[in-house]
């Protein structure tokens, strides 16, 4: 899954600063399921993201 920083900026301001941790070119998210980590890859922010949790039906 890929965002733009606008949207990922977005997504990270409802999260607990405490959850964020913060590299040149990466930015990595600890979640009670699991941690993920965003890296930038040119105007976007990507993450890799079981198929499972972008389905709708489960």
């Amino acid at each position: 899954m890929c965002l733009t920083t606008e949207a990922l900026a977005l997504f990270l301001s409802i999260l607990s600063t405490g959850a964020i941790i913060r590299e040149p070119g990466r930015i990595t998210v600890a979640a009670e399921v699991r941690t993920a980590v965003w890296e930038r890859q040119g105007d976007t922010w990507c993450t890799e993201v079981p198929d499972a949790d972008t389905s709708l039906g489960g």
